[in-house]
C-alpha cells in the first residue's frame, strides 16, 4: 500500500500521504475483482465493517511513513528526531531548550557566520560556563585586540578547561593559530593538541556618575539614584542588554547609551572612573585590556544627581 505508484508516497516535492477515502476505495474496488460487483460492502455490512477497519490500520502506517519522513527534515523534526539531527552539525541541545529555538540553532537562522555561533554555541553548553565570546582576526595584520593574522581567540568565564578545550578542538581545524592566556591540552580521534584560550582576568571598576533628571513627557517622576545605578549595572553585566564584553573599556558613550536608553529623563552629565587604585580623568574611559573584564558592583557605583 505504501509506495510512491500514484503520485503517492516520497515525491519530488516531498512526501504525499495517502487519505482514508482513497484506501478504503481501493480496497472496496479490489472486493469486487475478487467477489464480483454484486459483492454486498456497504458501511453497515460486515464486509463494509471489516474493509473500514483495514482502510483504518492502512491509513495509521501512511501517517507513520509520514512522520518518519518528516524526522529527517530538521524544519520538521521533534524531540529525539531533532537531536539526532543535530549531532550531524556536531551539536548538543541546551539545558531546558525548546525544540523551536534549538531548530534555529541547527538551521543557523539569522546567522552569517555559521562557524562561529557553532563554537559559541558548543562552549556555552558546558556545565558552568557564564560567557562566552569567540574572536577572529580574517587579516593579514595584527589587529586591534593584539589577535595575530589568520587567528582565533575564544574568551570563556566558567567551566573545565579540558572541556572548553575540547568543544573547541571540534571546530578548529589543525594549522588556526589560537590567542590565549591560558594553554590547555585536548585529545582528538587519537591525536592530541594544545591550543591558547582566553580566561578574562575580572577587573572591579569604579565608577563616580553625575545626572541630570526631570520628570517624563507624562509627568511621571524620575528614577531614584538607586535604580539608575542598579540599571546600569544590570545592563552591563553578563546577560545584560549591553553586557560588557572583554576587552571593552569603559567610556562615556557606553555608560550614557546604557542609561539613557533606558530612561528618556535622565542625562548623564559627566563619570570618572577607577580600576585598580588607577583614578582617570574626568570624562576618560577607563582602560581594559583584551585578556581583562571589567565588573561592576553595587558599592563601587555611585550616582549623584543635580
Amino acid at each position: 500500500m505504501i509506495s510512491s505508484q500514484g503520485g503517492y508516497g516520497v515525491v519530488p516535492t516531498g512526501f504525499n500521504r495517502k487519505g482514508f477515502n482513497s484506501i478504503l476505495l481501493e480496497i472496496e474496488n479490489a472486493m469486487v475483482t475478487e467477489f464480483g460487483p454484486n459483492v454486498i460492502q456497504t458501511p453497515e455490512s460486515p464486509l463494509g465493517q471489516i474493509n473500514g477497519l483495514f482502510a483504518y490500520a492502512v491509513t495509521q502506517l501512511w501517517e507513520f511513513a509520514e512522520d518518519v519522513y518528516q524526522s529527517y527534515d530538521v524544519d520538521q523534526a521533534e524531540g529525539n528526531r531533532l537531536d539526532a539531527l543535530a549531532v550531524l552539525r556536531l551539536m548538543e541541545r541546551g539545558i531546558g531548550e525548546s525544540d523551536e529555538i534549538f531548530r534555529s540553532a541547527i538551521t543557523n537562522q539569522g546567522r552569517a557566520r555559521v562557524d562561529l555561533a557553532d563554537i559559541t554555541r558548543a562552549v556555552a553548553s558546558i556545565d558552568g560556563v557564564t560567557y562566552v565570546h569567540v574572536w577572529v582576526n580574517d587579516s593579514m595584520e595584527m589587529d586591534p585586540n593584539q589577535l595575530p593574522p589568520a587567528s582565533l581567540a575564544v574568551a570563556v568565564l566558567g567551566g573545565d578547561d579540558s572541556e572548553v578545550g575540547a568543544a573547541i578542538r571540534r571546530y578548529v581545524v589543525p594549522g588556526i593559530v589560537t590567542h590565549g592566556n591560558i594553554m590547555v591540552s585536548t585529545v582528538f580521534e587519537g591525536y592530541c593538541r594544545s591550543m591558547l584560550i582566553v580566561r578574562p582576568v575580572l577587573v572591579p571598576v569604579k565608577l563616580w556618575l553625575e545626572v541630570k533628571t526631570r520628570p517624563d513627557s507624562m509627568g511621571c517622576p524620575p528614577p531614584s539614584v538607586t535604580a539608575i545605578r542598579n540599571g546600569l549595572i544590570q545592563d552591563l553585566s553578563l546577560g545584560g542588554a549591553k553586557m560588557l564584553l572583554n576587552g571593552d573599556d569603559l567610556d562615556y558613550y557606553r555608560i550614557r547609551s546604557a542609561v539613557e536608553s533606558r530612561w528618556s529623563n535622565v542625562e548623564v552629565l559627566s563619570f570618572r572612573g577607577e580600576r585598580d587604585s588607577l583614578i582617570f580623568p574626568d570624562g576618560a574611559p577607563v582602560i581594559i585590556d583584551f585578556l581583562e573584564m571589567a565588573t561592576l558592583a553595587p558599592e563601587d557605583v555611585l550616582v549623584n544627581s543635580v
